[in-house]
């Protein structure tokens, strides 16, 4: 077994554990839900016992550890990223009445790293912050995606491909609305995964750089972007974007 395989093991099993949430998981389903024997499995939990990134809850069954915590208190690059755009959310979901969402590029993944809820709250397809997608599935990923050299593009779309059967979509599909996103610089997606319920994000640019590492979106019911202008909401939200990247305020008139 290869350092890089026992690393990408002790990964996955982490992300397993953070899902099965604090009644912990079996190493008997962990094992099946990592794709690993139990041997190996069990070999992967010791290591994460010994530094506190995994503890017993009973007797063979496991979840995350308090090392997790400690590293998700250390300041970090999204912890600056959250407070920089934590008033761009509050203002658009007070203006929209739609719940807004920071969607952050996690390697094959988007993950949900701040969210405010709009007056008018909707099933969405993260479980909220913390949230984890595959590249190309949602509006936020969608936005981040376009952003990408199309051989770059292409690559993770090929990768997640197998992916995308839990939302019952292809290859083909979610390169249709990647390459709709592109020229518009924004995706929607009203439809798609969800009946009734749609989203809409803009990919945030940082300054000198084309590619996206990032999305501000929203969530909404499909009656709301049948009588709203897809356009003129992504043109809203890239003009709130552009005040927080310039640091102006979020106030008064524009």
């Amino acid at each position: 077994m290869s350092a890089s395989t026992n690393a990408s093991r002790a990964l996955v099993t982490l992300l397993e554990l953070g899902r099965a949430g604090v009644a912990g998981i079996t190493l008997k389903d962990l094992a099946a839900a990592v794709g690993d024997p139990k041997p190996a499995m069990l070999r992967c939990l010791q290591a994460l016992l010994e530094y506190g990134f995994a503890e017993q809850v009973a007797r063979g069954r496991y979840r995350l550890g308090p090392s997790i915590y400690s590293l998700a208190k250390a300041e970090n690059a999204v912890h600056v990223e959250v407070a920089k755009w934590r008033s761009a959310l509050a203002f658009l979901a007070e203006k929209l009445g739609q719940t807004m969402y920071l969607a952050r590029r996690a390697g094959l993944d988007v993950v949900v790293i701040d969210m405010e809820i709009g007056s008018s709250p909707v099933q969405a397809l993260s479980s909220g912050i913390g949230g984890r997608l595959p590249m190309g599935i949602g509006s936020g990923s969608l936005a981040i995606v376009s952003t990408l050299d199309p051989q770059v593009r292409s690559q993770i779309i090929a990768t997640n491909a197998d992916r995308y059967a839990q939302w019952k979509l292809d290859v083909a599909t979610v390169t249709r609305y990647v390459d709709q996103a592109a020229p518009r610089d924004y995706s929607c997606d009203v439809g798609l995964i969800i009946p009734d319920v749609g989203g809409l994000a803009v990919p945030i640019r940082e300054r000198g750089q084309y590619s996206a590492v990032m999305a501000l979106g929203m969530t909404a019911p499909k009656s709301f972007f049948d009588t709203h202008n897809h356009g003129a909401i992504g043109d809203e939200i890239k003009k709130v974007i552009s005040r927080v990247q310039a640091g102006l305020p979020l106030t008064g008139d524009w």
